[in-house]
């Protein structure tokens, strides 16, 4: 494939879909989905609380289920089908089912023994599951005691010198959190970015990918930068602020350093790229109808399509793989992170933990450290 070709699939990429089209750095989003389309799991659901999760409800939920009278409901069930001359296979097996309780009188009390055994089972579970959460929370707090950088790089570097090896490239996924949550709304990711990017710099990290849903920092990259600048200001004071670089692979755009210091080029200590759901399934999706459309207009040959050549494009549209990806949520949940680029990459999160914290950000190191990478042939 010659770089002629490679240059007319980014191009048609980029302006032949409708969807992302760039001009002079402005970029047009449409057809992105929303962050309603994404389910988080049950771990995760729970964590965030909410009316519809509350213990008391849970509790009544659970006490009317066991003392409910299903004799009167498979009653009208029974009559409602009889009178339905058109019923089908599945109202006949209902039939069935309701004439099995209403048979004999004692069949209820053995339903309603068998709902208390289930209630219990369910409690019993529900007390070794708060034990559980207690425990990893209080680990958690034992942890943030005993890995504090204090805003103080030297800390950081002290930490990471003793482990074998460090990721080249380091991913981490954020979410947004509800405005009345600790660290919730804008402010609070701009936050847990403005951290990461001062903890991945003190270790020593070129590359850190910071990947949210929405694209949220995507569509705040001032406010990014102002946030970085300050922070770093803090960890290195601010005559001492190190160079960094803010790319969008999305909207095919860098940015670097605080705005309004003339957008500094010079040797930059780490380059943050912002993702989101955008760049994953939907990227390689329109790759492929791109190469499709270049095959039909004898612009690219169908031989010329290979794994390698996937794999080159994807790299130049979204970026490399990270070696460590880091989550900081009860379960893991890759929100639709790109899948092209996890192939190889270690995973950490911390169960039960809702906070972006350095603990968590130096254990994964470590855990990066010790781990083998067995790549086949």
């Amino acid at each position: 494939m010659t770089m002629t070709e490679a240059h007319a699939i980014k191009t048609k990429y980029l302006n032949g879909n409708g969807k992302f089209v760039v001009d002079n750095g402005n970029a047009d989003m449409t057809g992105s989905t929303g962050s309603s389309f994404h389910i988080p799991p049950p771990a995760a659901s729970r964590m965030k609380g909410g009316s519809a999760n509350t213990k008391r409800r849970t509790v009544q939920a659970i006490s009317k289920s066991i003392f409910v009278d299903n004799r009167n409901i498979n009653t009208s069930s029974t009559i409602k089908s009889q009178n339905d001359k058109n019923n089908n296979k599945a109202t006949t097996t209902a039939v069935s089912s309701n004439t099995f309780w209403k048979s004999e009188n004692t069949n209820y009390f053995k339903f309603t023994f068998y709902k208390i055994v289930l209630a219990i089972l369910f409690f019993m579970f529900g007390i070794f599951r708060y034990g559980q959460l207690q425990y990893n929370k209080s680990k958690l707090k034992i942890l943030d005691l005993l890995y504090n950088p204090s805003n103080t790089p030297q800390l950081i570097r002290q930490d990471v010198v003793k482990l074998n090896k460090i990721p080249s490239r380091l991913a981490a996924i954020l979410e947004v959190k509800p405005i009345g949550d600790v660290g919730g709304g804008l402010k609070g990711i701009l936050n847990d970015a403005s951290e990461l990017v001062s903890w991945t710099i003190s270790a020593g990290v070129k590359h850190l990918s910071l990947y949210d849903y929405d694209g949220v920092l995507q569509k705040n990259t001032d406010e990014l930068r102002n946030a970085i600048y300050e922070h770093l200001s803090i960890y290195y004071g601010p005559a001492n602020v190190p160079n960094f670089a803010i790319r969008i692979p999305h909207f095919n755009k860098v940015l670097y350093n605080k705005k309004g210091q003339g957008d500094i080029k010079s040797k930059v200590a780490i380059e943050v790229s912002l993702l989101s759901n955008r760049d994953g399934r939907e990227t390689i999706v329109d790759l492929t109808r791109t190469m499709a459309e270049l095959c039909s207009n004898k612009e690219l040959n169908v031989d010329d399509i290979t794994v390698d050549l996937v794999d080159t494009e994807l790299k130049q549209l979204v970026g490399q793989e990270p070696d460590l990806l880091l989550y900081f949520g009860p379960s893991l949940d890759l929100q639709g992170y790109p899948p092209w680029h996890i192939r190889l990459t270690e995973f950490f999160w911390e169960e039960d933990n809702n906070q972006v914290t350095y603990s968590v950000f130096i254990r994964g190191l470590k855990q990066y450290a010790g781990c083998k990478v067995n790549v086949g042939k």
